[in-house]
């Protein structure tokens, strides 16, 4: 369990935005304080350097104090912790003076309100949607840089059926971005690629210790699919509150857990997105280098 360098924190199940291509599964259901503690206090010893917290849910910023006091109680336990808050943006005005005192913060928001760009490192998580037209796809981009964002992380639309025609529609949508990256970096505006610098074991979720609203503690935010739901107790790993008696491995591996869990229309296009994405990634890599 050493080898895990993220913490996941559900603060809330809870989502206040019933977002088009969310593969999420939604309770009405907050972690307590005294888990939220537990979590910090007992796992961060556990991970491996270099750690790193996320700030989960639905939508953490529904529960402004619980953000504030994870961030406080992370101060405490292990100061300078990078900290990932992913949110819809709504929220984020009245978390402003917090984020003002955590640098360590960096912002994913998925809509692109002008005043998040202002944020320090926001990161625009950009979604692609299948059937787009790749013209729309590219102007979107601009218009979220003329807003000020200069990071971004590409996300086409998973766990839903692409059609032949949308997978093409969004390799098209891919080497428009291509080239618009390509200008802006030749004009001396370039933007920072984040999926360029992050890995998983499954499309979209992260690998890590995740303790979810109620406390218990599974190998990856999987377990939040609404498709996963019959399947999660196969990824638990014990409970936040006794932290000594987690296990040392899952029953299954999320890999195998996401195949059990999602047709197999399903499955084929999330792999197909997935790969069209990682080869856009690639290239942007190997333009970097060249």
């Amino acid at each position: 369990m050493r080898s895990e360098r993220l913490l996941v924190l559900v603060l809330t199940r809870r989502c206040d935005r019933n977002c088009g291509y969310c593969p999420q599964g939604f309770d009405d259901a907050d972690m307590s304080e005294g888990t939220l503690d537990a979590a910090l206090d007992g796992l961060m010893p556990r991970l491996a350097a270099p750690a790193r917290v996320k700030l989960f849910g639905g939508e953490p910023l529904l529960r402004p104090d619980l953000v504030k006091r994870a961030l406080d109680r992370l101060a405490a336990v292990a100061p300078g912790t990078p900290v990932e808050l992913p949110t819809h943006g709504k929220g984020l005005p009245g978390v402003e003076a917090v984020l003002a005192r955590h640098p360590e913060v960096e912002v994913f928001v998925s809509r692109p309100h002008p005043w998040a760009a202002r944020l320090r490192g926001v990161v625009h998580n950009f979604l692609i949607p299948p059937g787009e037209a790749p013209a729309m796809t590219v102007r979107r981009l601009a218009m979220a840089r003329r807003l000020g964002y200069v990071r971004f992380n590409f996300l086409p639309a998973y766990f839903v059926a692409w059609t032949p025609a949308q997978l093409k529609g969004l390799a098209a949508a891919f080497a428009g971005l291509r080239l618009a990256l390509g200008r802006w970096s030749a004009a001396g505006r370039p933007v920072e690629v984040a999926n360029l610098s992050r890995r998983g074991s499954t499309p979209l979720y992260n690998d890590g210790l995740v303790v979810d609203a109620d406390g218990e503690v599974y190998n990856s935010n999987l377990i939040l699919a609404e498709a996963v739901r019959p399947h999660r107790r196969l990824l638990r790993l014990g409970d936040a509150l006794n932290p000594a008696s987690l296990a040392a491995r899952p029953a299954a591996d999320a890999a195998q857990v996401l195949s059990d869990s999602f047709a197999p229309a399903v499955l084929a296009s999330t792999r197909a997105v997935d790969a069209a994405l990682t080869e856009f990634c690639l290239a942007l890599g190997s333009e970097a280098v060249a």
